[in-house]
């Protein structure tokens, strides 16, 4: 089915893009610049965000459901902000180069307050949307791939809650593959170009974790269909908020989710799709050397059915 897809469409991963942006972001984003860089000031008017982030098909819908079944907290979904913020910004900091280059209008004395209009932008569209409650202090952000801008979102809202999804890295590009998306730079059109760009973004994301001050807590899909309400606890601890018997019973949230998990976030938790790569060992073989630094840096192994057993 992909293959004809490939064929019909003529997409392909767009590995020359990717690869630009993220050796421009590693350039820019180091521990020596953001020491003399400020940060967005907070908003105390208006609920703040929670950035769920994770590559497609790692956990965050989940994550999501059951965060916002919370009474302080409310559903914003996959919310295309700072991707705008991302074009837009030149123009906004008058400035004549691009992300993240232009960033560097920042020291400059008129624009010393540049980051607070950009949030300022962030947190108007996330008022019009419309999906702010009453009574709510947090809405969530699940843009799929939004780690790739962790040192413009840590920037924009220091103090803003960073949970990230981590998942078997096999599991991961398995269910991407199986999925017609085209977050990534059309990159799950082939299982190959799919592992390619996991290991590129899991390689920045260990970057910015070296470089950057974040507030910023690894949460692996794996616990959380182990021991549901212990990671609920240090997630809801983590952003500040206390225990809520509702996120143990995430399926029951009313909201809808528009992912390609709609489905599954409707039932109790289920460990069906966990290591769900075990089935597909000769198929995932020859992408093992791509994965292979993400699997070691994150701990994770290859486990086939017959070692298992």
């Amino acid at each position: 089915g992909k293959r004809l897809v490939r064929e019909i469409s003529g997409m392909r991963y767009l590995a020359e893009r990717a690869e630009d942006l993220a050796g421009r972001l590693k350039g820019f984003f180091t521990a020596q610049r953001m020491r003399i860089t400020p940060r967005g000031t907070l908003r105390p008017d208006m609920p703040q965000p929670i950035f769920i982030v994770g590559f497609p098909r790692s956990g965050t819908t989940l994550v999501e459901q059951t965060l916002s079944a919370h009474a302080a907290i409310c559903a914003g979904d996959e919310l295309p902000f700072v991707a705008d913020i991302v074009e837009l910004m030149p123009r906004m900091l008058n400035s004549p180069l691009t992300y993240p280059d232009a960033l560097c209008e920042l020291w400059m004395g008129d624009q010393r307050e540049g980051l607070d209009n950009l949030r300022d932008y962030y947190l108007q569209r996330a008022r019009q949307a419309g999906f702010l409650r009453p009574g709510t202090r947090w809405f969530t952000d699940k843009m799929p791939l939004n780690e790739t801008h962790l040192g413009l979102i840590s920037l924009l809202f220091p103090a803003s809650p960073i949970i990230h999804l981590i998942r078997h890295p096999y599991d991961v590009v398995l269910s991407v593959f199986s999925n017609l998306l085209t977050h990534g730079f059309y990159c799950a059109y082939e299982l190959e170009s799919a592992a390619r760009h996991y290991a590129l973004i899991a390689d920045l994301v260990a970057h910015y974790r070296a470089e950057l001050p974040m507030r910023y807590l690894p949460v692996r899909y794996e616990d959380i269909v182990g021991d549901q309400e212990a990671s609920i606890r240090r997630m809801l601890a983590f952003i500040g908020e206390d225990f809520d018997e509702n996120c143990i019973n995430f399926h029951q949230n009313r909201r809808y989710a528009r992912t390609a998990s709609y489905a599954q976030v409707t039932e109790p938790l289920y460990d069906r799709s966990r290591f769900r790569h075990r089935h597909y060992a000769a198929k995932m073989a020859p992408i093992a050397p791509i994965l292979r630094p993400a699997m070691d840096r994150l701990g994770y192994v290859v486990e086939t059915l017959e070692a298992i057993a």
